[in-house]
């Protein structure tokens, strides 16, 4: 049987691996996929790491401001391995996220 520090062990590990999450807001439009998922996706117009403290609840600072001129912009928000481990160690004060904007064309 497993002793409770292997278990840990292996629960912090599988926390780690299959925590990494991502999701992706397009503004609405006519059948074309989000172009993050396409095999070769290009890079982010603007990429940034988004805070807030209490489980979430209230933001470390103020929004950051993007606008898409003539365009409609793609905002996906990642939970990646170093936002994975800064929520596991401390997030019920402190947690992150990436997020990347790009402005379809």
């Amino acid at each position: 049987m497993l002793s409770l520090k292997n278990f840990l062990c292996l629960f912090t590990v599988a926390v780690l691996l299959f925590n990494c999450h991502s999701t992706i807001l397009v503004h609405k439009e006519a059948d074309s996929p989000p172009a993050s998922l396409a095999k070769d996706p290009p890079e982010p117009d603007r990429k940034f790491r988004q805070a807030s403290f209490v489980f979430g609840i209230y933001p470390s600072g103020s929004p950051a401001e993007v606008s898409c001129t003539n365009s409609h912009p793609e905002v996906r928000l990642v939970t990646g391995f170093m936002d994975s481990v800064i929520h596991f160690l401390i997030g019920p004060v402190y947690t992150t996220k990436t997020v990347e904007v790009r402005c379809k064309k």
